[in-house]
């Protein structure tokens, strides 16, 4: 006898489900966005690290590691911009809920649509004035206060995140409102 659904852990993915996997939504969204979660993970335990050497230099050895409020503060906005992305996608950003109780599904589901879109929006506001404030580092030579690092490559850098955060947000927002949002994985207040 011939099944027409497979069943067990050895099923096949929906149609739907495979589609969305090989999509370009899938691969300008969802793959970027898990190699940058990856890139902010890193950032983040290099961070944790500059911060454990400076606090033992600091109190244990009277010789606090040169330079380490200068990275972290390269850091912070590569650990920022770098987990954006999936932050949008999975839809985990803080929220408060006080209207969802009594507002209808659908009107929930524009909202999230709009909200994810005009915040596309100033993402790439913010990216452009990024990309003009790295090429006015360029062109004045901006570099760092105490390694005397180049600025303009991580005000490029972070303009290029910024673009690759506002797309995540349109997925998200066209997501929402095609119906197709994500787990909520957010923090409800």
């Amino acid at each position: 006898m011939h099944s027409s659904a497979p069943a067990g852990p050895s099923a096949q993915p929906s149609d739907s489900t495979a589609a969305a996997r090989g999509g370009v939504a899938w691969w300008l969204g969802e793959v970027p966005a898990k190699v940058l979660g990856l890139i902010a993970c890193l950032a983040l335990f290099t961070m944790m690290l500059i911060t454990f050497f400076d606090v033992v230099g600091r109190y244990f050895l009277a010789s606090p590691l040169p330079a380490a409020y200068e990275l972290t503060s390269l850091i912070m906005p590569a650990i920022i911009f770098c987990a954006l992305p999936q932050v949008n996608l999975s839809n985990s950003h803080v929220t408060i809920d006080l209207l969802d109780s009594i507002t209808p599904a659908a009107v929930r589901r524009w909202q999230a649509g709009l909200v994810s879109l005009v915040a596309a929006a100033v993402l790439g506001v913010l990216a452009w004035r990024l990309w003009a404030l790295s090429k006015d580092h360029l062109e004045f030579d901006g570099v760092t206060n105490e390694l005397y690092l180049p600025l303009w490559p991580f005000s490029a850098a972070m303009s290029v995140l910024c673009v690759i955060a506002m797309v995540s947000m349109v997925v998200a927002g066209a997501n929402h409102l095609a119906g197709r949002s994500a787990a909520s994985g957010s923090a409800e207040l």
